[in-house]
């Protein structure tokens, strides 16, 4: 199989111009964008938590191929994660669908807190709110729910 695409692909590229085999290039070697940039605070019945423990799970293609991370969150509650990439290799030539699990659990007094669960169907950077940053204000007394497309009791903060 994997033979066949090389051969359809050699022929595919034999017939576009030189143009289009270099930005083809160009996005071969593109990263792609796995959890976008995420700032957010973490509270207790209106009141920041200082060092609740934000653990940070992403499962792509295969579980344990991305290293969890965690951090602690600050005195104001407040806590910031970098965007999470990979190379692109062959993804962006090759059709499929993008399928990234992404995780948010917060550790605190013994609890474990269901933060943030979603699957991310784009490898574009803040695709996961449809273009919007990724900022969350996470209440430990919710109750874990659905908002919009993301599971858990972390809600986007408003613009």
């Amino acid at each position: 199989m994997l033979l066949i695409r090389f051969f359809l692909f050699t022929l595919f590229v034999s017939m576009v111009s030189p143009s289009v085999i270099a930005g083809a290039a160009m996005g071969m070697f593109s990263e792609l964008v796995l959890f976008s940039d995420v700032e957010g605070v973490v509270m207790k019945e209106g009141v920041p938590v200082a060092g609740a423990e934000i653990v940070q799970e992403i499962t792509y293609q295969e579980p344990g191929k991305i290293p969890v991370r965690t951090i602690r969150t600050g005195a104001d509650g407040r806590f910031t994660l970098a965007r999470v990439t990979t190379g692109a290799g062959l993804s962006r030539i090759i059709p499929g669908q993008p399928s990234v699990r992404q995780r948010l659990m917060i550790r605190h007094n013994g609890i474990e807190y269901e933060g943030w669960r979603h699957n991310k169907n784009s490898y574009e950077l803040n695709s996961e709110l449809d273009g919007r940053s990724l900022r969350l204000v996470c209440e430990l007394s919710n109750t874990p729910d659905f908002e919009g497309k993301h599971y858990g009791i972390c809600q986007v903060a408003p613009e």
